[in-house]
């Protein structure tokens, strides 16, 4: 009887390959190689569904150990943005297959097979294809792949009646954080008073644009006027059932890092490290703002306004030397990026760090943010409000686990930094 690896994807998927392999004569043992999961917790819950599995069949099962962060360097690095079933899931079909093989080739297995192709949202000549593309010989040997469609005679079918049967765990996604990307809804509008009161009557994934607003306003109810269409004006809707209070009160720094991150290779290579979070909620770049974020919640929704300077080269006399945009970085209006092109960027990295935030909590993002903290190390004061008498003073301690910004030893939670030195902030 032949020895077969079964690359095993989750509990489901595998019930209806297990019969299968039966029937083909084939000594089976499940293969749980699922780091492209992204979440231990949500990686536990297969890993449970499958040795249930593997317990009721009487087949033996293997999982190696959970890290995300290894899938997240060798297959997501650079593919952040790829569609499903695109260039990002062929490499990841590769990283699971590829230590499907070794697995087999170490501990003497004959063949090795994989579960993906139950599913009807898995292409089963992308995965034939990963697996081909393996390469061979290894030094530890060359078990053949076994080419299996596993949704032919009703495998998919098989597979939802088993597991409903023997009540096993069943997801909603495939398993990595870029799955479950926004898909984003484009509202825009010529004029309008504030996209963040027209985002109110919104739902998760609905943006809405403006090329002007009459009452467009940022932090501590301070107005902000931008001259029709040079700017990114967008309140960006995102679900937030379930989000506790204090992991919301984060989300300001969050999408201060996706706007930061969106707008770096926009920007001429000079210039593109002096891009900063300033806490609590801006993006400086060579120390001026570039952006700013508001965030209101409403029910189970939270609002995220994000106001970009593009094409602006003149600011009121308040804020010109605190202000830029990209076409005063640019040098000139002309060769700055379009205000789609800047959206389109920004919404790409808010979909992604807000999934992951989302999922794994600030303390996921957090060490970007610290990275990118204008204020660390920074002597500071801080305004608790407008007619703050008595504002904290010292030196930045730089942004802390709950989002506040230590500042010469005090947690602050809210309010408006500006640095002693007196450079531009």
């Amino acid at each position: 009887m032949r020895k077969t690896l079964l690359h095993t994807c989750c509990g489901p998927c595998a019930c209806a390959c297990v019969p299968r392999l039966k029937e083909m004569g084939r000594e089976t043992t499940l293969f749980f190689a699922n780091s492209n999961i992204d979440t231990r917790e949500e990686f536990e819950r297969r890993l449970k569904a499958a040795e249930k599995l593997a317990a009721v069949d009487g087949v033996k099962l293997v999982a190696l150990p959970y890290d995300h962060g290894e899938w997240l360097r060798e297959v997501a690095a650079g593919c952040e943005d790829e569609p499903e079933q695109g260039a990002r899931c062929a490499r990841c079909f590769r990283y699971n297959l590829a230590k499907a093989a070794a697995y087999a080739a170490e501990h003497g297995y004959d063949e090795f097979t994989t579960s993906l192709t139950v599913s009807p949202h898995k292409v089963t000549k992308m995965v034939f294809a990963a697996a081909e593309a393996l390469p061979m010989p290894s030094p530890l040997g060359s078990p053949a792949f076994l080419p299996v469609d596993f949704k032919k005679r009703g495998g998919f079918q098989l597979s939802t009646r088993r597991s409903a049967e023997l009540g096993l765990y069943r997801q909603s996604y495939c398993g990595c954080e870029f799955s479950k990307l926004p898909r984003w809804r484009i509202h825009h509008k010529e004029e309008t008073e504030s996209t963040n009161i027209d985002a109110r009557a919104g739902r998760h994934g609905d943006v809405f644009t403006a090329d002007f607003q009459t009452a467009g306003r940022g932090r501590l109810d301070h107005k902000w006027l931008s001259p029709p269409g040079a700017n990114l004006m967008m309140s960006v809707v995102l679900a937030a059932e379930g989000i506790p209070p204090e992991q919301l009160a984060t989300l300001p720094l969050v999408v201060g890092l996706a706007v930061a991150q969106a707008a770096q290779p926009l920007l001429d290579p000079s210039i593109r490290t002096s891009v900063r979070v300033k806490w609590p909620n801006d993006v400086l770049v060579g120390g001026r703002k570039l952006a700013g974020i508001l965030c209101e919640r409403h029910g189970d929704q939270v609002v995220v306004g994000v106001g970009v300077n593009v094409g602006q080269t003149d600011f009121a006399p308040e804020i010109a030397d605190k202000a830029t945009s990209f076409a005063v970085l640019s040098g000139q209006a002309g060769a700055c990026p379009q205000v789609a092109t800047v959206r389109a960027a920004v919404l790409r990295q808010i979909g992604r760090w807000y999934v992951l935030w989302k999922a794994q909590g600030f303390a996921a993002v957090l060490p970007e943010i610290r990275r990118m903290d204008f204020l660390r190390g920074q002597t500071v004061t801080v305004r608790q409000t407008d007619d703050d008498t008595a504002p904290v003073c010292g030196v930045s301690g730089g942004i802390l686990a709950d989002g506040s910004i230590d500042v010469g030893g005090v947690r602050i939670y809210a309010g408006e930094v500006r640095p002693v030195s007196g450079a531009n902030a």
